[in-house]
This record gives structure tokens, C-alpha cells and sequence, in this order.
């Protein structure tokens, strides 16, 4: 009787134990952040406020978002308050017109040095993705590159330019085929070894505007822009902005297959006056 008993306390302690620990163990996978989506913003000129744009996608609560991305700096970021534009606004999703324009308001903790459009995310979205550094430049794409993609697209290079080089070497080029009749296409394209991840840029042509209103129906490698480059488990993503003469277009794209993907976009006004 004494061991039936001895028993029976001993499965009742290891009952409340492995319940303390299944309660325990949902606690902490309940309070695990969770990643939420991406949102775009454009900053002031003293580079210590943002103002989010307006996007197709709805704000997971403003207060969500505690850090931005600007360019190749990360700062912490504070929900200020959502702020109606004033009657000295010209519409405008401009630095210049800042203080007159309407959106969720936040305050930048850090210095920023430069750039004029921010990524917000949280902490969750940064323990997953790394700045990668990268330098600019403008030269001509190598011919391998060159006869890659011309043997996957099937179509002669009007020209190809490498415009970004990373630290490992792989680059970004972007290449604009020759026309097939009102067929014009320009490809945003990053090369690693033999690989190939790829951004289409299909359009009719158009002598005033092909792929941006009043471009002359040329694509300027200006015009589109990275901003930024982040590395994650998935490779390569990257944050870019392709500035039209009515505005410009953000993006983030991320890599699946071999194609760029955008799962964040905005678009801001900025027509000069």
C-alpha cells in the first residue's frame, strides 16, 4: 500500500511539472515577435522624421514599427502621431513639403547621414535580414553576362551596364534589349557565379513614354535605383526606387527562384512646381 502511494505521488509531481513546462514553453512562443510586412516613408530634411506613404497594403499599427531602414543605416524608430496634411500642402510626398503633408509620423533616434526614403520594420524583420554593402559604379557588363541573357531571353542587347558590385564580387547589371517590334524590354538582373536572378521589365514602346511617363521611351539607368541590399537565408533582396518625372516608386524585392519578387511597394508624388 505504502508503494502504491509512493507511486501515485510520484506521477502526480511529474504531472504538474510537465504542465509548468507546457505553460512555460507557450508563454515564450507567445511573446516571439513576429515579422510584419515592410512599409515605406520619406524623411524630412533635417533626416530626424518620417512621414509612412500611402499604400495598398494596410499598417499593422504604427506603433509596430520600431526601427527603419535608410540606405545602409538601421536606427530605432517612434510612432509619433497620424497627422492631417494643412492647407499649405502642394500634394507633394517631398521632403520640402514635409511639414504640410498627411501620414503616420514617426521620430528617427539616430543620425542618419544620408538618403531621403526609409524602409520601416521591426525587430523581427532585422534579425532575419543584413545590410550588405555594395559600391556603385557604371560600366559595361562582361560578355559571359551578356551572352547569358541573351541566350534566356532570346534577344540582342541594345546595352548592359554592371551598377552595383558587392563585397563577394556578384553584381547587379541592368540590360535593356533591342526592341522586337513595339515589344521593349529592360531586365534589373544579379549575377553570382553562373547564377542568374532576374527583374523584367516589360513594356510597349512608346517614343514619349515607354516605362515611366515622358522618358522618351528610353530606360535610364539613373531612374532606377538600388538603395539598399540585404542579405537573409532566401540570398539576396534589395530596396530600390525608380523615379519617374511625376514621382517615384519604391520597392522590395525579394529573391524566388530565379526571378526578384516586390512584396513591399509605394508610391509618392513629387511633380515639380
Amino acid at each position: 500500500m505504502k508503494s502504491l502511494f509512493s507511486a501515485i505521488f510520484l506521477l502526480t509531481l511529474y504531472a504538474c511539472g510537465n504542465n509548468q513546462n507546457q505553460s512555460k514553453t507557450a508563454i515564450k512562443h507567445e511573446s516571439k515577435e513576429k515579422t510584419i510586412s515592410p512599409y515605406f516613408g520619406f524623411l524630412n530634411q533635417q533626416k530626424d522624421s518620417l512621414i509612412a506613404l500611402p499604400m495598398d497594403q494596410a499598417m499593422e499599427g504604427p506603433e509596430k514599427y520600431n526601427y527603419v531602414i535608410v540606405e545602409n543605416q538601421v536606427s530605432p524608430l517612434e510612432f509619433v502621431q497620424n497627422k492631417m496634411d494643412n492647407k499649405e500642402s502642394n500634394g507633394r510626398q517631398t521632403a520640402q513639403n514635409f511639414a504640410n503633408s498627411e501620414g503616420s509620423l514617426f521620430k528617427i533616434s539616430d543620425a542618419i547621414k544620408s538618403g531621403e526614403f526609409g524602409m520601416l520594420v521591426n525587430k523581427a524583420f532585422l534579425d532575419q535580414y543584413k545590410i550588405e554593402e555594395f559600391t556603385k559604379v557604371q560600366k559595361e557588363t562582361s560578355p559571359a553576362i551578356k551572352e547569358q541573357l541573351e541566350k534566356k531571353y532570346n534577344r540582342k542587347i541594345n546595352k548592359s551596364t554592371t551598377v552595383a558590385i558587392l563585397s563577394d564580387q556578384s553584381e547587379f547589371n541592368l540590360t535593356v534589349f533591342e526592341n522586337q517590334q513595339d515589344s521593349a524590354l529592360a531586365v534589373f538582373s544579379y549575377a553570382k557565379d553562373e547564377q542568374l536572378i532576374n527583374l523584367d521589365f516589360p513594356a510597349l514602346y512608346d517614343d514619349i513614354s515607354t516605362w515611366r511617363v515622358d522618358d522618351g521611351g528610353q530606360f535610364d539607368n539613373e531612374a532606377f535605383q538600388i538603395l539598399t541590399v540585404l542579405r537573409s537565408e532566401q540570398g539576396i533582396s534589395f530596396i530600390s526606387i525608380f523615379w519617374g518625372a511625376e514621382g517615384y516608386e519604391l520597392n522590395f524585392y525579394q529573391p524566388k527562384k530565379d526571378l526578384f519578387t516586390s512584396t513591399a511597394q509605394a508610391y509618392g508624388y513629387s511633380s515639380p512646381l
